[in-house]
Formats: C-alpha cells, structure tokens, sequence
C-alpha cells in the first residue's frame, strides 16, 4: 500500500493506493480515499509525510497472505493419483481467445441439455496434448485436474 496525490478539479486529492499485476500489467486499487490537501493541512502540519508513514505502518501491520497446503493429506483408494496439467497452456489460449464466451452466449439462443463449452474444451485440450479419436478423448476425460466441466 501506498499513499497515491493526484489531482481533482485543479487540487491534489490524497488517497491509499494498492499496487497488483494483472498479465505483466501494473494495475492501482483504491483502499481508502483520504481527501484534499488544502484541507488536510488545516489539520495536520504536514499531511503528505504524515499519511506516507500510516500507509507503511498498515504495510507492517498487515497480515501476509498465504495459503496452506495439507502435505500429510492422502487420496481416498477410490481416486486416481495421476493427473494431467499439461491442458494448463491450451486452457490459457482458449480463455484468451473467449471460446467459452462464445460458446455460452451461443448456446443461450438453443435449447440444448449439453454444455457445449464443456466439450469443445475436453476435445479441444485432448487434441493439443493427446491427439485421438472423439471417444478416445471422452473416455480419457478423468486423466486431467479440472474435471468440473466434464460431461460424464
């Protein structure tokens, strides 16, 4: 977090500003809007300084984000251990290009039971790792992670 001056209608405006990348991409988040500078000083004697040394206070103070992993966490005997991630660049290309956009805004205007992004997906990762038939493509469906989309 840091303490962003910009300016508004021809004065600065102070505010807490949240740096983050999207695709390589810098990209701001509002935290907390503070107000005007001319009014600030009013309050404090120098509001600039001032609120750069709250916003690294919060810096230290905030909790660190991190996620636990269960290493001692087995599989049930029922499940296969093998998975294959390798559809992680195709998935990548495809949400990229917005099939799945497509394919659902297309699919609002029939009236089908399937999901049809569903299957262009399984037999679009299919055919970029394992090239093969329709069905073998469907019979190997639980071989990748994501099996949430899958149509079984």
């Amino acid at each position: 977090m840091f303490l962003k001056k910009s300016v508004s209608n021809g004065r600065v405006f102070l505010s807490f500003v949240q740096g983050y990348r999207i695709d390589g991409k810098v990209k701001h988040k509002t935290i907390e809007k503070i107000g005007y500078l001319d009014e600030l000083e009013k309050v404090y004697d120098d509001p600039i300084d001032y609120f750069k040394s709250v916003a690294e206070e919060r810096n230290r103070s905030a909790p660190a984000e991190t996620i636990e992993v269960a290493v001692n966490q087995r599989l049930t005997d029922n499940t296969s251990s093998r998975k294959n991630l390798g559809y992680a660049i195709p998935k990548r290309i495809y949400s990229l290009l917005a099939i799945n956009t497509f394919l659902q805004n297309k699919q609002k205007h029939l009236s089908i039971e399937y999901n049809l992004n569903s299957i262009f997906s399984l037999l679009i990762y299919n055919r970029f790792l394992f090239p093969s038939s329709k069905k073998k493509a469907f019979d190997n469906r639980d071989c990748y992670q994501y099996r949430g989309c899958w149509i079984y």
